[in-house]
């Protein structure tokens, strides 16, 4: 379910300044950084026919924390509207979202246990559209505390002024029981350096090429997809082949499972 109006991060004019200034200063020290359209991870359902509940995102990437040096800092943990914010002192921030139910989920983890394995069970992503800009100017930004304090202030929710991308992972496993990690490059926004397992980000450009639609990054728009909800859920699952395939050097074949539902 891809939705604009709704599932797009919040924003005022101080908060884009703000994105413009991480950004060059980014492109100034990495010239080789890009900009490019992503999904906007909003929210999700997981839903089985004993449980329709919905939650908020709880798939939020590992953030970083940016005061120069790499220096680790001491964490502490915040407890915001329901989600378990992990945030570091000083300026910089590392912070990882790690479960975040909705107010209207009467749930508990325990009850969810059913919804996860039913064969009947329905997952629904609810999209908007950010970019990796915007990505780099809130989540991986040295103000993201103060962000989501705003967001939670304003909007009732701590990311809504996030971008949110949606990224998708492998965990490549093999015949004789090893898992495949591989190694970062040094030219990367994110954990230069460091040990991974192959992903990346589901494109909305792609989507649009598949449709026979051109267009550059910054105008790609949800009324492009509109007609064809199918081949975002077939993004999602190509693009994760594209990084097994890109960054491992190996042949995968996935197709999108049934219980998806087109919205």
């Amino acid at each position: 379910m891809v939705d604009p109006e709704v599932f797009n991060r919040q924003t005022d004019p101080f908060l884009e300044r703000h994105i413009n200034k991480v950004w060059t200063e980014r492109l100034s020290k990495e010239p080789w950084l890009f900009n490019g359209a992503k999904f906007r991870l909003h929210s999700f359902c997981l839903a089985s026919p004993e449980h329709h509940c919905f939650f908020r995102s709880d798939l939020a990437e590992q953030h970083g924390d940016h005061r120069g040096g790499g220096e680790a800092a001491q964490d502490c943990v915040d407890i915001i509207n329901g989600c378990i914010v992990q945030t570091a002192d000083g300026g910089g921030v590392h912070q990882k979202v790690l479960s975040n139910f909705s107010p209207t989920c009467s749930c508990s983890k325990s009850q969810l246990a059913p919804a996860e394995h039913h064969p009947s069970s329905l997952l629904t992503l609810r999209l908007g559209l950010t970019c990796y800009k915007d990505y780099l100017g809130t989540n991986w930004s040295c103000k993201v505390a103060e962000l989501c304090q705003r967001g939670q202030e304003e909007f009732g929710d701590p990311l809504a002024l996030l971008a949110q991308p949606l990224g998708v992972g492998a965990v490549l496993c093999t015949r004789d029981g090893q898992v495949v990690f591989i190694r970062r490059s040094q030219k990367v926004a994110e954990a230069a350096g460091l040990l991974d397992i192959p992903g990346g980000h589901p494109e909305p450009k792609a989507v649009c090429e598949h449709l026979g639609e051109r267009a550059g990054e910054e105008q790609i728009s949800v009324v492009m997809m509109q007609p064809r909800p199918d081949a975002i859920v077939s993004e999602l699952f190509s693009s994760v082949c594209a990084e097994i395939r890109d960054e491992v050097g190996l042949a995968a074949q996935v197709t999108a499972p049934s219980c998806f539902q087109y919205c």
